[in-house]
């Protein structure tokens, strides 16, 4: 992984209004994760990615967010518990099966956004309502703060394929 840094400005006042910016030791690192996913839906543990960029970019106290660039796709918080899991997996199925009819499946109603390789994943989309797209977790003396439990997991909602995850970093 390569850290970019681009220094940000703020301004402080002295109570006159009148004060320059002050240059602070603030920067802001990005790099994109690649994940093939194997199946749906699957919760794939990226805490240690998301340490490990941490740790290079040496930010002390800030904040890193993870994006996953996808719509049937979704980053999360919760807890790595292979049973709990499980259960999450037939809550989502139960909101929003599979097997049920949605018009963006109908193809032959459909007519925006469509691709030479579109698939029926009107289940999937509905299943993001549920989950977020990304999560901005506070990093505190250089380390990611989650709590005990806490576990930071992308997760495929649609089938099997390439995937993309941003983080970046803000702090000094």
């Amino acid at each position: 992984m390569v850290a970019t840094k681009q220094p940000g400005k703020t301004t402080r006042e002295n109570g006159n209004g009148k004060s320059p910016a002050k240059k602070l030791g603030f920067g802001m690192y990005t790099i994109t994760l690649k994940i093939s996913t194997k199946r749906a839906p699957d919760f794939m543990d990226i805490t240690d990615r998301v340490r490990d960029f941490v740790k290079e970019t040496q930010v002390q106290n800030g904040v890193v967010v993870v994006f996953s660039k996808h719509t049937t796709a979704a980053v999360l918080i919760n807890e790595n518990e292979p049973l709990l899991l499980e259960d999450m997996k037939k809550r989502l199925e139960a909101f929003a099966p599979k097997s049920a009819y949605y018009q963006h499946n109908d193809f032959t109603i459909r007519t925006v956004n469509m691709t030479a390789s579109e698939g029926p994943n009107g289940h999937a989309h509905c299943q993001h309502l549920l989950v977020g797209v990304s999560e901005t977790i506070p990093i505190v003396d250089g380390k990611v703060a989650l709590g005990s439990w806490q576990s930071i997991f992308f997760l495929e909602l649609d089938c099997p394929r390439n995937r993309e995850v941003i983080l970046q970093v803000l702090g000094e």
